[in-house]
């Protein structure tokens, strides 16, 4: 075969490849809803009372990015994971974290020609819990401090339709892992100790490709 003719293949197959990759990158905006958990990572083990630690509000989510082709994509996102709730019923004490999280992540999948696009998430966060007393009152003390960095994972599934290219709809779950400091044993004996607590959410939510 002629070495000219396939040269012309490999041009022509490399400037098509160019073409749909450029057709697939662009900046998107959009937002979702979700539900709410959290996971204390053992939080509460060193406490004789029945702690109860539950997520009460739905998940909000602004999402901002750039997808560069149809396999990566640059993702920032702010997340409101509502109230969630310490309480102990025996003391009738408890707290209330209100965590809002900012995180900027790698959003990893593969877009195919039906506009269906299973997708990973990694990436790192930034979070405040916004710790309250259950009587409105900030806690106080030495070396307090309810902000710190987290990991954010997650799975989903996105489609734009092929006659709608400018409107992708999502279904997915994202989770963030972070430490939390505690104090564990008597008052005249106690101990720092870490604990790795998770909140996730699945969620549902649509962007706006520009």
């Amino acid at each position: 075969m002629n070495n000219k003719f396939i040269l012309s293949i490999a041009m022509m197959s490399a400037v098509a490849a160019n073409n749909v990759m450029a057709a697939d990158s662009g900046f998107y905006l959009g937002g979702a809803i979700g539900t709410s958990g959290v996971d204390d990572g053992g939080l509460f083990s060193g406490n004789s009372d029945p702690v109860t630690f539950e997520a009460e509000d739905n998940t909000y989510r602004i999402i901002a990015g750039y997808r560069f082709n149809r396999i990566v994509s640059l993702e920032l996102q702010y997340t409101d994971f509502g109230d969630v709730v310490a309480k102990f019923p025996r003391s009738g004490d408890g707290f209330t974290w209100t965590p809002q999280i900012f995180s900027a992540s790698a959003n990893l999948g593969y877009t195919f020609d039906n506009g269906v696009r299973p997708f990973g998430i990694i990436g790192l966060s930034s979070i405040d819990l916004d710790m309250k007393n259950s009587d409105g009152s900030r806690p106080s003390g030495a070396g307090f401090d309810d902000t710190g960095t987290g990991v954010r994972l997650g799975v989903g599934v996105e489609y734009t339709p092929t006659k709608h290219p400018e409107l992708s709809l999502r279904l997915g779950y994202e989770a963030d892992a972070f430490t939390v400091e505690t104090y564990e044993g008597y008052s005249w004996n106690q101990r720092k100790v870490e604990k790795d607590v998770v909140l996730d959410s699945f969620y549902l939510g649509a962007t706006y490709n520009f």
